[in-house]
């Protein structure tokens, strides 16, 4: 099993099927990230934003996104966004390779990622070392970089 990572875009080959297992399974993130795109909204294009995805034998088996998180006014402050893995790759651990690879550098433009995860994902974001939080709008967990940008 070869794993490898690339930028993507909802137009990219692949992603319509998986957006429409993420329906299927009841998440809408990678609509509303096709919506996003589409409408110029978001484009993952800003300093330190990407957005990739996971591709085996050339078929793309996740998808994560990085943003500046729109939903603070502190500065160095990122946001995860629109983690999915097909469910038949999840057991290789693509969701965590997916993660890791999308905060390779993002300490040169974050301290802090954040993310307003499922309930369902609560176990996955802690196992990689995101803090839950409680009490702040729309932040589930909370990932402190070891190499602060500030």
């Amino acid at each position: 099993m070869d794993i490898h990572f690339a930028n993507l875009t909802p137009d990219s080959p692949g992603f319509d099927e998986l957006r429409s297992q993420s329906m299927a399974e009841g998440f809408n993130m990678l609509r509303r990230l096709e919506d996003n795109w589409h409408s110029g909204h978001n484009r993952f294009d800003r300093p330190g934003e990407k957005l990739i995805g996971a591709y085996a034998d050339g078929l793309i088996v996740g998808v994560c996104g990085l943003n500046i998180d729109p939903f603070t006014q502190a500065t160095g402050v990122g946001r995860l966004r629109h983690l999915y893995v097909d469910t038949e790759w999840r057991k290789y651990r693509v969701g965590s390779s997916l993660l890791s690879e999308i905060l390779k550098d993002a300490g040169h433009w974050f301290d802090f990622i954040n993310t307003n995860a499922p309930s369902s994902a609560f176990t996955f974001y802690e196992r990689a070392g995101f803090v839950a939080l409680s009490g702040i709008d729309k932040v589930t967990h909370q990932l402190c970089l070891s190499n602060p940008a500030r």
